[in-house]
């Protein structure tokens, strides 16, 4: 289900850090042999000044990556979901401040399922990181295996240990048998594609950010992975915590609605 990346946009607006949204594209661009096209929405920042070909020029002297800029009307999120159709693009890198829950046009999850590709996103605490380990919570709902295929991916570019942790609120029924379950397939996937693994078992929780979260912080370098969800514990209110909290990347993948039979999506 994941694009191999060959163009990757960028952009970040002007209460993030943009440096960390920088070497962020341009780490995974090298690291993919991929160009870079940033995107100047309305509430993007200025990538560089004078003249565009004088910023194109001076980006690849400086990083060795290819460059180019391009101008999409509306607010940061509108313009890069526009982008993303447009130029078909195979990842994006952003760095912004997360769209808060219960506006106009919903919260991050409404901005995630709106791109159709895989997103990095730095919110302003964020400090950008090679992902040594990749956190891959998993819980009941059966449409989190989404993330199987994505994660190996980016897991298999950056040679990164992959940490799947089991979440759930009950001891008993499907609630607490289900991620377990697809936790072990996501363990076997994982193996099958050559990395290494762990399954760590986040017993019952209702607090479950905030338990991803300090599970995470003992890890050297990592991007925890997070997605569109409509059930389970890793739903909409969890993503939007969890971008509104974070200090790694996230590796953001939109939700899509699973063709055929079984549920699977991976």
């Amino acid at each position: 289900m994941d694009k191999t990346a060959t163009k990757i946009l960028f952009s970040f607006d002007k209460t993030v850090n943009p440096e960390e949204t920088l070497q962020a594209a341009v780490a995974i661009a090298r690291k993919s042999n991929s160009s870079l096209h940033y995107i100047l929405t309305e509430e993007s920042a200025s990538i560089g000044s004078g003249s565009e070909e004088g910023v194109v020029k001076d980006f690849k002297l400086k990083h060795g990556v290819q460059l180019e800029i391009s101008k999409f009307p509306g607010n940061f999120w509108k313009g890069l979901s526009t982008a993303v159709e447009k130029l078909k693009a195979t990842l994006v890198v952003a760095g912004a401040s997360p769209s808060k829950e219960g506006l106009l046009g919903g919260g991050m999850s409404a901005k995630i399922d709106k791109l159709d590709c895989n997103m990095l996103y730095l919110n302003p605490n964020t400090k950008w990181q090679t992902p040594i380990d990749l956190v891959v919570p998993i819980d009941s709902s059966s449409e989190t295996r989404q993330k199987f295929s994505p994660a190996s991916h980016w897991g298999l570019l950056f040679y990164s240990n992959v940490t799947i942790l089991e979440v759930k609120k009950s001891e008993k029924g499907d609630d607490a048998r289900l991620p377990h379950v697809y936790a072990i397939q996501a363990n076997n996937y994982m193996v099958e594609k050559g990395l290494r693994t762990k399954v760590v078992n986040l017993g019952v929780t209702t607090e479950v950010v905030k338990s991803i979260l300090d599970q995470s912080k003992d890890l050297r370098s990592k991007w925890i992975t997070v997605m569109g969800n409509r059930e389970g514990m890793l739903r909409v209110s969890a993503i939007q915590t969890i971008c509104e909290n974070a200090t790694c990347p996230l590796l953001v993948i939109p939700y899509r609605e699973p063709i055929g039979m079984g549920g699977s999506g991976y």
